[in-house]
């Protein structure tokens, strides 16, 4: 198997859209931030200084959205103000910035844990934002639980979460994660790859070309 990352990237853009867009009609696609492309997706700062993130792509998503912010009557009238029919996400991503003015006071007058409850039994779809450092501390799918992880003690670093190959095989077992090499440590392996032969590696170390790992 061999993966390309800049292929995985292209492939991407094609599933998205963004390669017809740009073919079939001339269409250069903007940024939009955190906001989601072709319907309504934005995240938003709590009173506890979490940020959650909500998607509303789906009709459904979209009512559930609603219901769980107590916001229809408000959407209703934004829709009517701005002539759009808000059930279409298209219309939502146009109005992106108004959803967004409306919905932000609701989430900045609670704590995460004030709506996470009701937002699962209302089947928002959501997630809350994290940093590197709340990711790897909190999340189970960044640690040992992941198959894909081990912990690893590296030489002059010490011991942290190392990954492995992302890709898993049904048929072929996951190759377990290498720690980095010390600096100079394959530097005799890899001049004997490439054709130099004992006398001529041993030559450039003594002329100080080349150095094996420190002390």
């Amino acid at each position: 198997m061999e993966v390309a990352l800049k292929d995985v990237a292209l492939g991407m853009l094609g599933n998205l859209g963004i390669i017809g867009e740009v073919t079939v009609n001339g269409y250069d696609r903007p940024k939009v931030g955190n906001a989601l492309y072709g319907a309504y997706a934005q995240d938003f700062p709590c009173a506890d200084g979490r940020r959650v993130m909500v998607v509303a792509l789906t009709n459904r998503q979209w009512e559930n959205l609603r219901a769980a912010t107590h916001t229809q009557a408000d959407m209703e009238a934004l829709a009517l103000r701005l002539g759009l029919n808000l059930a279409l996400e298209g219309a939502r991503l146009e109005a992106r910035r108004e959803i967004t003015a409306l919905l932000a006071p609701w989430f900045a007058a609670r704590h995460v844990e004030d709506f996470a409850s009701s937002f699962t039994e209302r089947g928002v779809t959501r997630s809350e934002f994290r940093s590197f450092k709340q990711a790897v501390d909190l999340d189970p799918d960044c640690s040992t639980d992941n198959p894909m992880f081990s912990l690893l003690d590296h030489p002059g670093i010490g011991a942290y979460l190392t990954p492995g190959n992302p890709i898993a095989f049904s048929d072929v077992e996951r190759m377990a994660p290498a720690r980095a090499p010390a600096l100079g440590e394959n530097t005799d392996e890899i001049l004997t790859e490439i054709g130099y032969i004992d006398s001529e590696i041993a030559k450039l170390h003594d002329d100080r070309i080349v150095a094996g790992p420190a002390a």
